[in-house]
């Protein structure tokens, strides 16, 4: 690996995925109010053998130079994800996620790393203009921290994804480059 990329947030940093981070990763998302707001493929329970498989995806592709998945640190222990992915065919797009451990929750943490993380996006990819988010019907929090970060809701794509065997709405965000 290069240089370590690190963002610094109040009482957090960002950073790249280290081997050592599957015990606390696994321990922090084995959390079944934290899957239910996550994509299926978001594994439940999570295991640490789940942890080891992420990480190393990441370190492989850091490797390769691409830094676009990583922790979210506290006190050197890591307590969540913020990352993206292409979008299939448009290169310019990617979809974005984010977790944190609950017990981190409400303390301004995931809306600070999501301002530092568009970002570093926005300024380290340049063909990218397009940032997607698609959050549930529940989740009013992700809700709250995507618009405090300036996406916009674009609408309501109506049952458009399976989750726990159930078809449901998801609510539609984005953010361009070129939004303030």
């Amino acid at each position: 690996m290069k240089k370590e990329i690190i963002l610094k947030g109040k009482g957090f940093v960002i950073r790249p995925y280290r081997k050592g981070d599957y015990i606390s990763i696994a321990k922090n998302a084995n959390n079944k109010k934290l899957a239910k707001n996550l994509l299926n493929s978001f594994p439940s329970p999570y295991t640490e053998k789940d942890a080891k498989g992420w990480i190393a995806l990441n370190n492989k592709l850091y490797k390769k130079g691409i830094y676009m998945n990583f922790v979210i640190d506290v006190s050197s222990v890591a307590v969540g994800t913020i990352g993206c992915s292409p979008v299939k065919d448009n290169g310019h797009i990617v979809s974005f996620g984010y977790w944190l451990g609950e017990e981190y929750w409400g303390k301004g943490i995931v809306t600070e790393a999501i301002r530092l993380y568009v970002k570093y996006i926005f300024k380290n990819f340049k063909n990218i203009q397009r940032i997607e988010a698609r959050v549930y019907p529940w989740n009013e929090g992700s809700k709250k921290v995507l618009l405090k970060n300036h996406f916009k809701l674009e609408g309501i794509a109506r049952k458009s994804v399976l989750k726990d065997g159930k078809i449901i709405d998801a609510y539609s965000f984005s953010k361009l480059r070129n939004d303030r």
